[in-house]
């Protein structure tokens, strides 16, 4: 007999969710983390009474009904965390137009409308598209995890999205080119420019905030980590944290029978789900036979963008938004350039989670987080030259911002493949191009790929679905039934 009947690698949200759907059901299961706290990009980490969000903006799903309330609510820790949802869920400022993405989407049209009369007709059409588009997906996805089949059916224009870029799509429904840009504005939250990401990626991003809400975990993303840990350990599930996948083992090329961890003690099971960066699942934990997987993946798709996120503790009331995208010009396409970054004219993300969450700083100040994309690679940044030329471009935004700092920190690509294991940091796995195939189990009948590096692509509500529809095949292949 196996020591479980799951094994999950990695403890992102796309391995917490996939452990916490198996362990509800009744699986034996065990997640393995090499970090000695669990969350992966969803980690928060204090400096002197500031608490910081290492990486995430905001997230879906969490409201009642998404999925990941339903997990929370599976393992019975739903009471035990609370959201704000934000409202607007992101502010905008362009050269000449400074705009709410409200959270109610029939607002944000009529606003559209406004700046853009002479394009009334192709906004309405375009969301009323993506909104029918959105909720067909959802059908299937629901139907798929539900296992009900036949509620959701794709159609010819899902699988168009999924071959056509999102330049393709706003060019069908708009003209003006300002406005092409204005929304394109949450393309730095998937890391391709227009002209590369994928429509069905985007239109599924920029919908899900929309009809589910844009949130943020009360007390930090790392709040919701550990959450769903004391709720997979409560049903019975067991978690080592600080003690990762050394290797996984196979019986035979078609079939693994477990994994082996840092500390030498090896665990059996009749299913894996691995949730950590594909390069290492395929290369150092599956061995030299399987490491040109990733390899051909990177030449097809290549991986997503990293970041370099400057963390700053400031003295008192910093912006009027909590979540800011600055563009200095409409040139959308050149932000994605590996030569833009750390340059006066590039765009940077801020985020102030303490305006709504006041348990992450001390009175009178606020927690601010910049996000500049940097190219994914292996050159490690200066930091200090690199913070002090994204802190200049925030001031922009925020006005003497630099001398209302008490508490600052920086992260790197490199810092940022350190914690995660992501090659060379890369921020949303593989870079979710039109016509994206995903890596699968490669002939192992049982392993399975979960979060960002899975079919379904990079951000926390991809990657959590990623690892729900893992743990949905491993439970029909078990029989189990009765949905999840």
């Amino acid at each position: 007999m196996k020591d479980f009947d799951v094994i999950v690698i990695g403890s992102g949200i796309g391995g917490l969710i996939s452990a916490g759907t198996l362990v509800s059901k009744g699986m034996k299961t065990l997640l393995v983390e090499k970090n000695k706290i669990p969350g992966g990009l969803l980690a928060s980490f204090k400096r002197k009474g500031f608490l910081f969000n290492s990486a995430v903006d905001c997230i879906s799903g969490v409201a009642k009904g998404g999925y990941i309330s339903n997990v929370l609510e599976s393992l019975d820790v739903d009471s035990e965390i609370n959201f704000v949802k934000l409202n607007p869920i992101r502010f905008s400022i362009f050269p000449d137009i400074r705009i709410p993405v409200d959270s109610n989407m029939n607002v944000y049209i009529e606003r559209l409308i406004q700046l853009f009369p002479s394009e009334a007709s192709g906004i309405k059409k375009l969301f009323n598209f993506m909104d029918g588009s959105f909720t067909l997906v959802q059908s299937m996805l629901d139907s798929f995890l539900s296992g009900k089949p036949g509620l959701g059916k794709a159609t010819h224009e899902i699988f168009e999205l999924r071959n056509i870029s999102y330049k393709d799509l706003l060019r069908k429904y708009i003209t003006n080119y300002r406005l092409t840009m204005v929304l394109s504005d949450r393309c730095p939250f998937i890391g391709l420019p227009p002209s590369r990401v994928s429509a069905f990626s985007m239109v599924n991003m920029i919908m899900s905030y929309f009809k589910l809400g844009a949130y943020r975990p009360i007390g930090g993303f790392q709040k919701l980590a550990d959450i769903l840990v004391k709720g997979i350990e409560n049903k019975g599930g067991m978690v080592l944290l600080g003690n990762g996948a050394d290797k996984i083992l196979l019986e035979n090329n078609n079939r693994c029978y477990g994994v082996r961890c840092e500390n030498g003690n090896e665990y059996t099971s009749e299913f894996v789900v691995s949730s950590v960066d594909s390069h290492h699942t395929f290369g150092d934990l599956l061995g030299r036979e399987f490491e040109s997987i990733p390899t051909e993946m990177r030449k097809k798709t290549g991986i997503s963008t990293s970041f370099f996120v400057v963390y700053a503790g400031v003295k008192g009331e910093v912006t009027e938004h909590s979540s800011v995208g600055y563009f200095p010009s409409y040139d959308m396409e050149s932000f994605f350039s590996p030569k833009s970054s750390f340059k006066n004219d590039s765009t940077i993300g801020v985020t102030v989670a303490s305006m709504e969450d006041k348990l992450l700083a001390p009175d009178a100040c606020n927690t601010v987080v910049l996000h500049e994309m940097a190219e994914a690679s292996d050159k490690e940044i200066d930091k200090s030259v690199c913070t002090g030329i994204v802190i200049k471009k925030a001031e922009k935004i925020i006005p003497g911002l630099k001398d209302k700092i008490i508490v600052l920190d920086s992260a790197t690509p490199k810092s940022i493949e350190r914690y995660t294991g992501n090659f060379n940091g890369s921020a949303f796995g593989w870079n979710q191009i039109p016509g994206f195939k995903n890596v699968k189990g490669y002939g192992i009948n049982n392993l399975y790929i979960a979060g960002h590096w899975g079919e379904i692509g990079g951000g926390v509500l991809a990657a959590a679905y990623s690892g729900a529809k893992a743990a949905k095949e491993i439970l029909t292949k078990e029989s189990v039934t009765n949905g999840i």
